[in-house]
């Protein structure tokens, strides 16, 4: 994870910090997640933001290892935060070629050599960082469901996911937002007065459940309350989920939080400001 202002350098006051651990797993857009595994330490996920151009932009790089024989590939995802962006693949080539073309990329993108990637990280006004893998994995969701993004200002994106990769543990979980207003929107009013809409609501049969509530434009100024509920489910066991909050076309905030083992139960995930 790395910040860095527009002209190269790491802005002022950002403290030195560790570069977190990586998910470990090929990125699914690439195509190689059955043809190899990643190469560890090489699996870097960054945001490079400049208020003054209006620059925010998510970039997501790896080497990936063949299973079989010595073919390395290197891949890139990157492009404006809340999108899917671009990816560009480079090989399959020679593992030192492949470690080459991203030690290169990080340089150009970050200012510093590989070797010092855990010098840097956010705390400044001019950088901001991105851990973990949600937004990424949510941008894709959302993008194969058709959801509609917070792209500009005036724009306000809240999304719901959570884990169906077993059969046999399946939840039915439900997005509310109160709007400034006071009006509820939720499956049971999909549109409000105000202008949002309830645009994605991927339930307990689909395999990558995830709901969307958007304001493409004109959203409301005031209080924001984000709520989960828990509708319905086939066993008794905790289900984490993420939601992401992207506002006037900036970064995805994640918020982690953890859904009781009780039928009906309620969530409250975060209450923020919109102005």
């Amino acid at each position: 994870m790395v910040a860095k202002t527009a002209k190269g350098k790491f802005a002022k006051g950002v403290k030195g910090r560790a570069l977190p651990k990586s998910s470990g797993k090929v990125m699914p857009a690439s195509g190689l997640a059955d043809k190899g595994k990643v190469l560890q330490p090489y699996d870097v996920d960054m945001n490079i933001t400049d208020a003054a151009k209006n620059m925010d932009k998510f970039y997501r790089m790896q080497v990936v290892e063949a299973k079989v024989g010595a073919q390395c590939w290197f891949v890139l995802q990157y492009g404006r935060t809340g999108t899917t962006g671009q990816m560009q693949i480079k090989g399959p080539t020679s593992k030192d070629a492949a470690i080459k073309f991203m030690e290169a990329k990080f340089r150009q993108k970050t200012g510093k050599p590989w070797a010092q990637r855990g010098d840097a990280g956010s705390g400044s006004a001019n950088s901001a960082a991105r851990s973990g893998k949600g937004h990424y994995e949510m941008t894709a969701r959302l993008t194969q469901a058709g959801a509609k993004f917070a792209k500009k200002k005036g724009a306000v994106a809240i999304s719901l996911m959570w884990d169906h990769s077993s059969k046999a543990m399946r939840s039915d979980l439900d997005l509310w937002v109160t709007a400034p207003s006071g009006e509820k929107i939720s499956y049971r009013n999909e549109k409000s007065k105000c202008g949002g809409r309830l645009d994605v609501d991927r339930q307990e049969h689909a395999d990558k459940p995830v709901e969307n509530i958007v304001w493409t434009t004109k959203a409301p100024k005031g209080t924001y309350t984000v709520r989960v509920h828990n509708y319905s489910s086939n066993h008794k066991r905790p289900m984490p989920f993420q939601v992401g909050i992207v506002l006037d076309g900036g970064e995805m905030e994640i918020i982690e939080k953890t859904m009781p083992a009780v039928h009906e139960s309620w969530v409250a995930v975060k209450k923020f400001k919109y102005l």
